[in-house]
């Protein structure tokens, strides 16, 4: 079941989603389908690898939506921003590097923005590239770790928060893009 949030005082939505079992051969040609698929409503995709949970999306695109809304953006598009903020990144080819889908990854998180509660096109996206599969968001010790040394997290920091682990390496992930738009 995917993830619905609502990002307060813009009327958007975002549904995150995953998918298992991915096969993007052609990035651009991939995209293009999906394009046709999406008609005209915007998305983001992620190597659901590199993802800390549905929050860790839900809290860029809330800090994509905000930086638009105030002339605080980089990219132009909400998606593009989204996977700035999730990829605690200023220059989009380093957040495309970083968290971007490519031939090599094995599952994708998705994110749609739309204005309807809940849109169905997150799980038609993720089935589109694979098995539609939202577990692929979940952090397992083996992500944790790879979390932790992907966005230059240490073990002190995490303890500092005082919360469980993940829920605490989820958080500072999320600071991290939050003050994004401080470095720029």
């Amino acid at each position: 079941m995917p993830y619905n949030y609502r990002i307060t005082g813009s009327g958007l939505n975002v549904t995150v989603t995953g998918a298992r079992d991915t096969s993007v051969q052609d990035i651009n040609e991939t995209l293009k389908g999906l394009d046709r698929l999406a008609d005209g409503i915007q998305y983001q995709l992620f190597d659901a690898e590199k993802i800390a949970g549905p929050n860790h999306i839900y809290y860029a695109a809330v800090n994509a939506d905000y930086a638009m809304r105030n002339g605080l953006n980089i990219s132009n598009n909400l998606n593009v921003e989204t996977l700035l903020y999730a990829a605690c990144e200023n220059q989009i080819n380093k957040a495309i590097r970083l968290l971007g889908v490519s031939n090599k990854s094995e599952t994708v998180a998705v994110a749609v923005f739309s204005e309807k509660v809940e849109n169905r096109l997150s799980e038609d996206i993720a089935a589109n590239l694979g098995t539609f599969d939202d577990s692929v968001l979940d952090i397992t010790p083996e992500k944790y770790e790879s979390l932790k040394r992907l966005y230059g997290i240490t073990e002190t920091a995490i303890e500092t928060v005082g919360s469980d682990k993940i829920t605490a390496l989820t958080s500072l992930i999320a600071e991290k893009g939050a003050l994004l738009s401080l470095r720029r």
